[in-house]
């Protein structure tokens, strides 16, 4: 299914690649400087030259904050700053002027993230002013380091170390079922699929199972996420009903090697999301999927043999 992975291209150190943390820095820049503005991720993916798919969790990773998160504490932590620095400033002003949509937002927000309201907080600033309002801020003010100082990576690194690598992955032909809504409810997509591919003979012993990913749970809604419950197969099969037919193109993969129980497959992506941060790859617009070597049910631990599949392009330093 592939040509065979090369590991020769290893980091010497855990350091996070510096392209990654300069589209970073530059998508935090492009937020402080229009906070004010009604962003949504896709602006804020787009300073960083990533998609949104990837750019959420590329910034979870390399920060320890979602993106959303991010956007509203810094909003929130501003709001605080200018609560104390000019009394004289109505609360709604300042709520408008951090890019809330309107005071009863802020104020939700603001008594969530420093247990109090905005009003309780500047009358109570001069007691409280030895730092412990910033009790819920996951940045240390002083250093201003938005980064990780490397040790997170070695949760994952056992995970990735030797079982990641960057390849050329062929176009496969597949038949899919199409499944919207949570993941752990596509095996009713498969169940449906299996049931009208054997009795046409597509169940052959060296077909592959995929799950290709069309839509990020970050991004889009759990009840409207879209995958494709799919099966390889060697040729042009007619679509009938509900289940059609689609390729994923060849090209350049980042594919990690997993045997996995079915908790894990959220650091299973992780996994591979860190290890193309401190390498010289980055994901592209494409279709994400899992592909499948064994059925789980007959593994004695019950575990998934699988290739999470990722496409790639080396990273443009020109961005």
């Amino acid at each position: 299914m592939g040509e065979k992975c090369n590991f020769a291209y290893k980091r010497s150190t855990m350091a996070v690649n510096e392209v990654y943390i300069a589209r970073i820095n530059k998508a935090i820049d492009f937020f402080e400087k229009h906070m004010s503005e009604s962003l949504n991720l896709a602006d804020f993916a787009r300073e960083a030259c990533f998609s949104p798919f990837h750019f959420h969790r590329i910034f979870s990773l390399m920060t320890s904050e979602t993106p959303y998160g991010f956007m509203n504490r810094l909003r929130i932590e501003k709001a605080a700053s200018m609560l104390i620095s000019d009394s004289s400033i109505p609360v709604n002003e300042i709520a408008y002027a951090c890019g809330f949509s309107s005071q009863a937002v802020f104020s939700r927000a603001f008594k969530r993230h420093f247990e109090m309201s905005a009003a309780q907080y500047r009358k109570k600033w001069p007691a409280i002013s030895d730092g412990q309002i910033r009790k819920n801020s996951k940045i240390d003010r002083s250093t201003q380091s938005y980064f990780w100082e490397f040790e997170p990576y070695k949760k994952w690194k056992a995970m990735y170390e030797n079982n990641i690598c960057v390849k050329h992955m062929p176009e496969m032909h597949l038949i899919y079922c199409r499944h919207t809504g949570p993941y752990h409810l596509i095996g009713k997509a498969y169940e449906r699929l299996m049931a009208w591919a054997g009795p046409k003979g597509l169940l052959t012993p060296d077909v592959k199972t995929m799950t290709v990913y069309h839509d990020d749970p970050n991004i889009t809604i759990i009840e409207k996420l879209r995958q494709s419950a799919c099966i390889t197969v060697s040729k042009d099969i007619k679509p009938e009903g509900e289940f059609g037919s689609m390729k994923t193109p060849a090209g350049l993969y980042a594919v990690g090697r997993f045997e996995i129980s079915v908790n894990e497959f959220e650091p299973a992506w992780n996994a591979v999301c860190a290890w193309l941060i401190q390498s010289k790859y980055q994901p592209v617009n494409g279709l994400p999927y899992e592909l499948y070597h064994n059925n789980h049910e007959e593994h004695p631990e019950g575990k998934f043999v699988l290739d999470i599949c990722v496409p790639v392009n080396l990273v443009n330093t020109n961005k």
